[in-house]
């Protein structure tokens, strides 16, 4: 497979905050909003990012292996791509793609698409995405929507690194990244925080789920102390066993839980099932009934190579 790596060229890409041409009457209907924030509001932290995908040449996919936000991008799945024999070269192919996703904005009728042309090399020569924003509105749920097209936006990511390479759970990872994770001082911090027990936290439970949402959009998601303080937050409200937030925190639990034993299982180079039950017994959640309708994915079982 080969790994491709790439970083937004800031000199052409042009994104904005906002969605232009939103219908007023939709506008004025969600709180007399002034503008509808698009999905590249966050464009400041995207620019320092490196997004990584698997291009196979072979059947002719391309797959995202980041954790960050697909909207930059479009590649939301593993994609297929169609081979661009007049643009490509003896050292060069070049292939291109259309992709989409969608969304309800709720009780509102109203259903936003975004749609994605693609360009990619096999080699050096980066990637160009055209992201247009569609928005029906007002349409009934049982009703087909009718888009128009309110903007468009321009995206040119560089490409910085271009090999051939077997994949493994730490390709998507910086190498700052993993030597984060590999810290001893770092791990024996979250885990001296995690035996502590669960800790109330200070915020309502409406911003609380906003922060865990916002905590797995960059790079933070791999600050093995933040992400131990977040998840004795979540376990707090878990135990509550508040029948009326439930299922949301359950769900917080299991991304957060999963996050953690999985960073644990390539400190210790250990596998992923052994690793979440060291972490459940570190949480004394061993046996729990609270968790037990939760799955886990524990895959790959190989022991993580040292990095």
């Amino acid at each position: 497979m080969r790994v491709l790596k790439f970083k937004i060229n800031t000199k052409r890409t042009k994104v904005r905050s906002n969605v232009k041409n939103v219908p007023k009457n939709l506008l004025i209907k969600m709180f007399n909003m002034k503008e509808y924030e698009s999905e590249f509001k966050d464009y400041t932290k995207a620019k320092k990012l490196i997004f990584k995908f698997v291009l196979d040449e072979r059947n002719k996919t391309i797959k995202s292996i980041d954790q960050y936000s697909q909207y930059w991008h479009g590649i939301f799945k593993t994609e297929k791509l169609e081979f661009k024999e007049e643009f490509s070269s003896k050292n060069e192919n070049i292939y291109g793609s259309k992709t989409s996703t969608w969304y309800g904005i709720g009780g509102m009728y109203a259903t936003v698409l975004y749609q994605y042309i693609i360009t990619v090399s096999s080699a050096k020569g980066g990637m160009r995405i055209t992201p247009s924003v569609y928005i029906a509105y007002p349409h009934k749920a049982d009703e087909e929507p009718k888009f128009k097209l309110c903007d468009s936006f321009e995206i040119v990511l560089d490409c910085v690194y271009s090999k051939e390479e077997s994949l493994s759970f730490t390709t998507s990872l910086d190498d700052k990244i993993i030597k984060q994770i590999m810290s001893k001082s770092n791990m024996k911090k979250a885990l001296n925080i995690l035996s502590k027990g669960p800790k109330k936290n200070k915020k309502s439970f409406s911003r609380l789920v906003q922060n865990l949402d916002e905590f797995f959009l960059f790079d933070e998601k791999y600050d093995l102390v933040k992400l131990a303080n977040n998840l004795n937050e979540i376990i707090y409200e878990l135990l509550k066993e508040d029948q009326s937030t439930s299922f949301v925190i359950k769900m917080y639990f299991k991304k957060f839980i999963v996050q953690f034993y999985q960073l644990y299982a390539i400190h210790n180079k250990i596998t992923f099932a052994v690793s979440l039950l060291k972490v459940l017994e570190i949480l004394k959640l061993s046996g729990n009934k609270i968790i037990e309708d939760i799955e886990y994915p524990v895959e790959p079982t190989e022991i993580i190579n040292k990095h």
